[in-house]
């Protein structure tokens, strides 16, 4: 999983857990130690005892077993007592928690995150923006800092330059109502170093909140597999040190250059919507087809079990986008979930289509194999 060294990387060498900055981080940490030191007590003792027991009352050579039916109420009520005191704690800690976690503040920042296969999509309440979790260029530049063919500095200035338009921004000190939501199979939203995680089922809306600490940029990741691009979709939350820098930048990242011609604006919306997880414009073979040549091509599909074909032209792109599972393309599994792009996204991404195509010749081109 590419969770693990994604955060061993980002992580400061320490026995303790990771500084708290949220509001949750620190009781959630308590509750935690608590957990643990108890852990570590009972399993120092039992082994102590078990092993002062084995050597005390070890057999000697030659002697037969004895049946022994004493009992020590006192010793029996202590072991049974404390065990359960311990238990109904713990669970009192965490139930509190859960509570806590669970209900957000009404002055709270509203916020709706949407995952589907493999990506994460972030809609602001405040202005309707919709940001990406994560662009595919952020794998571009991980692989460029393994390849060393740029170092640290400069790949944190890069993913610096790729944050100001994806992933999960939020002003400092100001509590965030999250809305989860799963577009087609489980999901988890899990934001390690605020310690919240929440699943995202689909058909189902849940909730989490928070109030971060400090400003800083942050891992997001999926905790539940999801498919062949789990280890893929993770993100970063962006923490704004005031109001003001959020709201700025909400009004900027939220919006299309409309001065851009058609195409370069339905690249954006490519990125930006999640489409580069399951759609190459190379040729190369992902979940879905590629846009490589698409359009104009001869198209083979199945309706509800009937094969058919039809001509790639607006009409078929527009509704194989609004309508997914209406026709299936031959060679690839009915996964596409519903993306909800609004009118001039949908002529955006048509148009990028099309572009895609003026060199090939309305054919497909040859796809390579992952």
């Amino acid at each position: 999983m590419i969770q693990v060294p994604i955060l061993l990387a980002d992580s400061e060498p320490s026995f303790w857990l990771p500084a708290p900055v949220s509001n949750f981080a620190g009781p959630i940490d308590g509750d935690f130690y608590f957990v643990y030191w108890v852990s570590i007590f009972f399993l120092v003792l039992i082994t102590l005892l078990l092993g002062y027991f084995m050597w005390k009352f070890r057999t000697p050579p030659g002697a037969h077993a004895q049946s022994h039916k004493d009992h020590h109420i006192v010793l029996e009520v202590v072991w049974t007592g404390i065990p359960i005191i311990l238990s109904v704690m713990m669970f009192w800690y965490g139930y509190r928690g859960y509570v806590d976690m669970t209900v957000p503040p009404n002055e709270s920042i509203s916020i709706v995150a949407e995952a589907q296969k493999w990506a994460w999509n972030f809609s602001y309440a405040s202005n309707g923006a919709s940001i990406p979790g994560m662009s595919d260029d952020f794998n571009v530049v991980r692989a460029q800092v393994r390849a060393g063919e740029i170092n640290a500095e400069q790949a944190e200035a890069a993913e610096a330059k790729i944050l100001e338009k994806a992933g999960l921004h939020v002003p400092m000190g100001v509590p965030i109502d999250v809305t989860v939501m799963a577009a087609d199979v489980l999901h988890a939203l899990f934001i390690p170093a605020f310690r919240v995680k929440k699943d995202c089922v689909p058909g189902r809306t849940g909730k989490l909140w928070f109030i971060a600490t400090e400003p800083g940029i942050f891992d997001l990741f999926c905790a539940e597999y999801c498919g062949q691009g789990h280890s893929w979709m993770h993100s970063k939350v962006v923490v704004h040190e005031t109001v003001e820098e959020y709201e700025k930048w909400l009004e900027v990242a939220g919006s299309y250059d409309e001065t851009l011609p058609f195409d370069e604006n339905g690249k954006i919306v490519w990125k930006r919507r999640g489409c580069i997880s399951c759609h190459s414009i190379d040729g190369s073979k992902k979940v879905g087809p590629s846009w490589d040549g698409m359009f104009g091509s001869t198209r083979k599909f199945t309706t509800t079990g009937t094969p058919g074909e039809a001509m790639a032209d607006e009409a078929y792109i527009q509704e194989s986008i609004r309508f997914p599972m209406k026709k299936i393309a031959e060679g690839y599994p009915p996964q596409m979930p519903v993306v909800k792009l609004t009118d001039k996204e949908l002529l955006w991404v048509t148009e990028y289509i099309k572009s895609l195509s003026q060199n090939s010749g309305g054919t497909e081109s040859p796809r390579k194999e992952n």
